[in-house]
Parts: C-alpha cells; structure tokens; sequence
C-alpha cells in the first residue's frame, strides 16, 4: 500500500479523525490564551508607541519654537541695542539744544549791550 493510500484511509477512520479533532482542540487551548495575551500587551505597545510618538512631534515643535526664539532673542538684542543708540541721540540733542539756548541769551545780552553802547 502507498503512502497517499493509507493517508486516505486514515482520513476516513472515524477515530484518526477524532483524534486529529482533540489533538486540534487541545494546541488551540494551549496557544489561544498566550495569543490573546499577546494581542493585548502589542495593543498596550502600540498605545504607548502612538503616546510616545505625539510626545516627539510635540518636543519637535518645541524645539523649532526654541530656534525661532533665539531669531526673536536676536532681534531683541538688536532693539536693545538701537534703544541705546537712541538715548545717546537723545541726550546729544538735549545738550545741543541747551547750548543754542544759552548761545541765544548771550547773543540777546550782547545786542543789548551793543544797543545801550550806542546810545551812550
């Protein structure tokens, strides 16, 4: 007898086929319960990977909001420094204003003493 010939009768043996059915039944009570485990802990692993995955995008964009502060840090300096500027500016012109001031009342005090020279 072959080989495919025996297979074949063993398939149609009623007890080959229960006990293919039991031997069935029996891996699957041993495999589905660490199966289903598995399937729960790689649900918990792809939850924590999507958690940490938003939690790299969010410090992604915490980081080029940092690089473009220090773009903003840049033009503060710049402001500090055109403020400066400005003060100096600022109290140049107060200076130079007093001095036209002053040159003003000396140039009224002479006229009037030109004045009081020629009528005298």
């Amino acid at each position: 007898m072959s080989e495919e010939e025996m297979r074949n009768e063993n398939l149609d043996n009623p007890n080959v086929i229960k006990t293919v059915e039991l031997l069935a039944k029996g891996l699957m009570e041993i495999y589905e319960p660490p199966i289903s485990t598995l399937n729960t802990h790689l649900k918990e692993l792809t939850d924590e990977q999507e958690a940490v995955h938003n939690m790299i995008v969010s410090e992604n964009r915490r980081i080029d909001d940092l690089q473009n502060d220090a773009t903003l840090d840049a033009l503060l300096a710049d402001i500090a420094t055109n403020k400066e500027k400005l003060t100096s500016l600022t109290s140049s012109m107060l200076s130079l204003h007093k001095r036209v001031q002053d040159l003003q009342v000396r140039a009224a005090n002479v006229e009037k003493a030109a004045k009081s020279r020629a009528t005298n």
